[in-house]
């Protein structure tokens, strides 16, 4: 019983820190990039949406890449919809938002692809969409540039 504790005390000591650098590794991908993980809300397989916000408005996100904006304070602004693009039977399955430049730059995977989107958060206009691997890590921004992990590189001017 005694060779027991021991050696689940040792895998355990084993196990933690194994565990925290796997976790700090995640940490650092994510730590580098100005993108943010929008929140989930719902189920996977049913309806969800996306939440989150900039310094000019609120923005939630439908799977099926329908959303809203509201201006000025929770709850009382000024309500807009806009779309993002899809592919056949898409779903956004995760989503992250950056502010640049005083436009919204949407990271998220639909179907088989990644989509990124630049939208203008006064017309709600979309400026620019280019399609990325779905397997994407959230990018860095260098030099007015969006670096993927992969090697890809989008302009943003």
């Amino acid at each position: 019983m005694k060779n027991f504790v021991v050696v689940c005390l040792f895998l355990i000591s084993i196990a933690i820190p194994a565990y925290g650098q796997q976790r700090l590794v995640e940490i650092e991908e994510t730590a580098s990039s100005p993108f943010t993980a929008a929140e989930r809300v719902g189920e996977g397989s049913a309806r969800s949406f996306f939440i989150f916000s900039t310094p000019v408005a609120n923005y939630v996100v439908r799977h099926d890449g329908m959303g809203e904006v509201t201006y000025g304070r929770t709850g009382v602004g000024m309500r807009k919809v806009f779309s993002v693009k899809m592919g056949a039977k898409g779903r956004i399955e995760r989503l992250y938002s950056c502010e640049y430049e005083g436009d919204l730059l949407l990271l998220y995977e639909a179907g088989d692809a990644g989509y990124l989107v630049r939208l203008s958060q006064k017309t709600r206009k979309l400026k620019a969409v280019v399609t990325v691997s779905r397997n994407f890590a959230p990018p860095e921004i260098k030099n007015q540039r969006i670096v993927f992990s992969d090697g890809t590189v989008v302009a943003l001017n």
